[in-house]
């Protein structure tokens, strides 16, 4: 399979990110910038490693930083140091250093530190793009990562919470008389997705929709409600354990549907972000509150 070339442009769904851009070059600086903010990226100059430190410690949006090494007071690999020390791993930029004095002990020393490129001065604007590409590329990767750990850590407390008032349902019917027409049985698990499921019968025009439209109507309800832009790509890979064929399938039809609303990128025409309309919006938020009435009907009071 033929590589990806530095010219190529980037992928459709790329996002452009905010990039630090440190160097005590002031001129440097400035052509850096110009590359970067031709191509769409949002650009912050900093003219030494204190004024990038104070930078990274009040921006923490910053997902690339564009370092010189040889700087007066704190050098780039001092700086790199010390956002090491004041963050963690999922919200630290990725470092790009950029030097005109390569030298192997300062390469090694950026690597072990978790920098993710070492360009040398001159160079060349597609080479530089392509460091930077592949630096957001990575912190994609890692926002993506991190989460499908918080998703699976709140369906975790979920269960957790739903275990317990599904074994305190049964321990309080436990000494109840059966009654005489005696109602089918199941497990606790049949139960819990019995509370979760019979209320969708009742939303219209959501009731015949499948769990994996389900889980992408709701993934959407919870990235509005926290403010959170979605593109696609990033839905089609937001839920499991369908895969993202799956999703995009059921994506497109939510659209023709009308349950899903796709628009444009303004800043990018080859991306679509999408949005909930309006009345599944509330359809959701009917289903939500009969789910947590359903739940609390098993809890007994206190």
């Amino acid at each position: 399979m033929k590589s990806q070339s530095a010219d190529a442009p980037p992928p459709v769904d790329a996002v452009r990110g905010r990039v630090l851009v440190i160097d005590n070059d002031s001129s440097m600086v400035l052509w850096v910038r110009s590359v970067l903010e031709a191509d769409g990226y949002d650009c912050l100059p900093a003219l030494s490693g204190e004024q990038a430190l104070t930078t990274l410690r009040t921006t923490p949006d910053i997902m690339v930083a564009i370092s010189d090494i040889h700087m007066p007071g704190m050098d780039g690999i001092s700086l790199l140091q010390s956002v090491c020390s004041l963050t963690g791993a999922a919200s630290l930029p990725r470092f790009i250093f950029l030097t005109a004095y390569p030298e192997v002990e300062f390469a090694v020393q950026a690597l072990r530190l978790g920098a993710v490129d070492f360009l040398v001065k001159p160079v060349r604007p597609q080479e530089l793009l392509h460091a930077v590409r592949s630096a957001m590329q990575r912190v994609d990767k890692s926002r993506v990562a991190t989460q499908l750990q918080d998703q699976a850590a709140v369906l975790a407390q979920q269960a957790e919470a739903l275990a317990a008032a599904l074994n305190a349902w049964k321990h309080s019917h436990s000494t109840a008389p059966e009654p005489k027409a005696e109602a089918p049985r199941g497990d606790l698990a049949a139960l819990g997705l019995d509370h979760l499921r019979r209320p969708r019968q009742a939303v219209p025009p959501l009731g015949e929709l499948d769990d994996v439209a389900w889980d992408l109507l709701l993934e959407l309800l919870r990235a509005e409600k926290i403010s959170q832009r979605m593109s696609v790509s990033a839905l089609s890979i937001s839920i499991e354990p369908s895969s993202s064929t799956t999703a995009l399938r059921r994506i497109r039809e939510l659209v023709k549907a009308g349950h899903i609303v796709r628009n444009p990128d303004p800043l990018d025409a080859r991306r679509d972000f999408v949005a909930l309309a309006p009345a599944s919006r509330a359809a959701l938020e009917h289903y939500l509150e009969q789910v947590a009435k359903q739940l609390a009907a098993v809890v007994p009071r206190s």
